[in-house]
């Protein structure tokens, strides 16, 4: 039996609803004591299986561990990636799920396939239509990953650590207070400059004033929208961006990107051509784990275990049999 700190279940619902200005730093020192000495959750680690909540049908079905992980897996990262940072992500999604399992214990599933708030999941069968000719090799190639990883997990003084993860950084992976508005010492931003080589990396999304304007005005009380409306913009050393005025108001950089929908909330803001272009650095909360600097560290001859200690700070890989 181990205990498992219910850190992910907080995140989770801070993820949907907590504005990053909300918690002051006192509030966050106190919250992260609480949650890594006062709230531990009891896991009985030979458990095999997964009941996973379908969110699209609301129906639960029980999978077994190794083809739950391979289902993440599939779903959460690129089958090209080096077998390495396949292998990375397998521990990952294996940790997330474990410690989502012990804080849904009372419920009638561990996990939903929900990519917002837990992991996304695809059946083996769907892997085989997106992969096409490509199939059974990459099937091959993840099923071996897992193998090779079996009941490996990512532990913080003993206990499995809440494993999030991202598609690209902006060349550095963000503070989890930055983003979410509490300090886990685990999730400290680190430097991933492989990022920076990545298709994808920099982005570009335009809109016209009245696009602007009316995805504004949706969630804020504004007017029609002006270049001077963008203001006093504070930026982690990371390049997240935390706080903005618009139009007068401060709201929080992963709001205004939640309201624009863009790839990240490091950004950027020019207004040519009467339009306002959002230029985008990275893809992703920038939390934890970024699964293309994994995969051109493991390019690099790093291996998962390196990988992985590399983007969770201080913790350690252990098997749990």
């Amino acid at each position: 039996m181990k205990k498992i700190l219910s850190v992910s279940v907080i995140l989770s619902a801070i993820m949907l609803i907590l504005p990053l200005s909300a918690l002051s730093k006192t509030e966050n020192a106190l919250k992260t004591t609480q949650i890594l000495e006062n709230s531990p959750f009891d896991f009985n680690t030979e458990g095999t299986s997964f009941k996973v909540c379908h969110t699209e049908n609301g129906e639960i079905t029980e999978i077994k561990a190794s083809d739950y992980i391979f289902g993440v897996v599939a779903a959460e990262m690129p089958a090209l990636y080096e077998k390495e940072a396949l292998k990375a992500q397998a521990v990952a999604a294996y940790t997330f799920a474990l410690n989502r399992k012990s804080e849904n214990k009372n419920k009638s599933y561990d996990i939903t396939d929900n990519h917002i708030t837990d992991q996304s999941f695809i059946t083996e069968k769907a892997a085989r239509e997106k992969w096409g000719e490509k199939a059974d090799e990459y099937i091959e190639k993840i099923k071996s990953a897992i193998k090779e990883t079996e009941n490996e997990v990512i532990t913080y003084n003993g206990s499995p650590i809440t494993a999030v993860y991202h598609a690209i950084s902006s060349g550095k992976t963000e503070n989890a207070e930055n983003v979410w508005g509490i300090a886990i010492p685990y999730l400290i931003s680190v430097s991933s400059e492989g990022d920076k080589l990545a298709s994808g990396y920099i982005s570009e999304k335009s809109f016209t004033k009245a696009e602007l304007t009316k995805l504004l005005s949706e969630s804020m009380e504004i007017s029609a929208i002006k270049k001077s409306d963008f203001s006093n913009i504070t930026r982690s050393k990371s390049g997240t961006v935390l706080k903005i005025k618009v139009c007068g108001k401060e709201i929080s950089g992963a709001r205004l990107r939640s309201i624009l929908n863009l790839r990240s909330s490091n950004f950027e803001i020019a207004y040519k051509d009467d339009k306002f272009v959002f230029k985008t650095y990275g893809y992703g909360h920038s939390v934890g784990m970024s699964q293309n600097g994994a995969n051109y560290m493991a390019k690099q001859g790093k291996n998962y275990k390196e990988i992985l200690k590399h983007y969770y700070k201080d913790c350690k890989i252990e098997n749990f049999k």
